[in-house]
């Protein structure tokens, strides 16, 4: 681990208002040796500021919505939103995500819940890239988080291609931490698992007066939802093209690509990836069009947006026909582009190379972490 900045011994202090409860907080703060894994990337790759890291599971969780304007036809009063109840399935097993409404104050004093939308996603992959940094990225209270200056978040957004203002910004963080997310299985004994928390659980945002006389300086602080902490301790995580990803206009190629760049580590022209059009549906929660038809002809535009962002090189479709003819699901068979077939080839390589830095931990200090990822 020579190739590294040796991480701080002595963990430090961070006192702030949680924003989600209104209550002081005292947090430690640390950068554990897992944490400088997730942030090492390959030594002499050029490209190492475009990389970021996928998330085992978390990321395949269908948390964000899809259409600003279905929210609004969907909230009672103009005001408040139902939980949502989300079936989707990752690596051949079953789960539910259920999603509770973020409540928000409005300027005008009002009060009205937001699902975590389009927005919320840019601004979450914005902070776990800047996590990315060793002079951001750190644990708190032994969860992973980010600090971070509203100066700094916007600069990289705008930076990607969304300038978001500073306003829709706060109430994007605030979202995060009041929306709620409870992740379900069951484990083979019958006995039901699952994942309960906030995409944010801790967030510490300073004063407006603070930010407003000085923008670049007053930190912010936000923990990241357990289950990122959890995939960084067992090193599930994969590198992946995060300035790619930052340039989609359409949900639903982010969502392919996250999937494509974690879960398709054989890519080749010769070893295509197939996915049924009634997987899509179910596991991105993006296709929201009833009609087999208008759900092929989104599903389309985000394909060829990953063909142009050369993702994919090509993809052919098949039919699949049920009673009488009628059309009830459809094939897809994507085909990589070389661009990323490469992107995958330098992610197994990094994966390599990061297990034989972790091999040199003290094993008593992280017998679960290695013994987690031998399994």
């Amino acid at each position: 681990m020579s190739k590294n900045p040796t991480p701080p011994r002595h963990p430090q202090r961070v006192t702030g208002i949680d924003v989600g409860q209104g209550n002081a907080v005292t947090l430690q703060k640390s950068m554990p040796i897992q944490l400088t894994l997730w942030q090492t990337f390959l030594p002499g790759d050029p490209k190492t500021e475009d990389y970021s890291n996928t998330v085992e599971l978390y990321d395949a969780v269908p948390k964000y919505f899809a259409s600003k304007k279905r929210m609004a036809e969907q909230r009672k009063d103009g005001r408040f939103l139902n939980s949502l109840k989300q079936p989707f399935r990752h690596k051949g097993k079953d789960y539910v995500v259920k999603i509770t409404p973020a409540r928000i104050e409005e300027k005008d004093g009002s009060e009205k819940e937001y699902y975590p939308s389009w927005r919320e996603e840019l601004v979450e992959e914005a902070l776990k890239k800047l996590a990315c940094d060793q002079l951001n990225g750190v644990y708190l209270n032994g969860v992973a988080g980010v600090q971070f200056t509203l100066y700094e978040l916007r600069k990289e957004l705008k930076s990607r291609g969304h300038d978001i203002h500073l306003d829709d910004l706060l109430k994007s963080l605030m979202i995060c931490r009041r929306a709620h997310i409870v992740i379900t299985t069951y484990a083979d004994d019958g006995s039901e698992a699952f994942m309960d928390s906030s995409i944010f659980p801790t967030l510490l945002v300073s004063k407006r007066r603070e930010w407003e006389k000085n923008p670049r300086g007053a930190r912010c602080y936000v923990q990241f939802n357990p289950l990122v902490t959890q995939s960084i301790t067992r090193l599930t995580y994969r590198q992946f093209d995060y300035v790619t990803f930052m340039t989609f206009q359409h949900q639903l190629a982010r969502w392919f690509h996250k999937r494509l760049s974690h879960n398709y580590t054989q890519a080749s022209l010769l070893t295509p990836y197939e996915i049924k059009m009634s997987t899509i549906v179910r596991d991105s929660a993006l296709v929201n069009a009833r009609r087999v038809r208008d759900q092929a002809r989104y599903i389309a535009d985000s394909l060829d947006e990953l063909k142009a962002k050369q993702i994919l090189l090509n993809y052919q479709k098949k039919m699949m026909a049920g009673k009488r003819g009628k059309i009830e699901d459809i094939l897809y068979t994507l085909v990589p582009d070389p661009f990323f077939t490469g992107q995958i080839t330098k992610a197994n390589a990094r994966n390599k190379f990061l297990f034989t830095e972790a091999q040199g931990l003290p094993e008593e200090r992280d017998r679960e972490f290695l013994g987690n990822r031998r399994a």
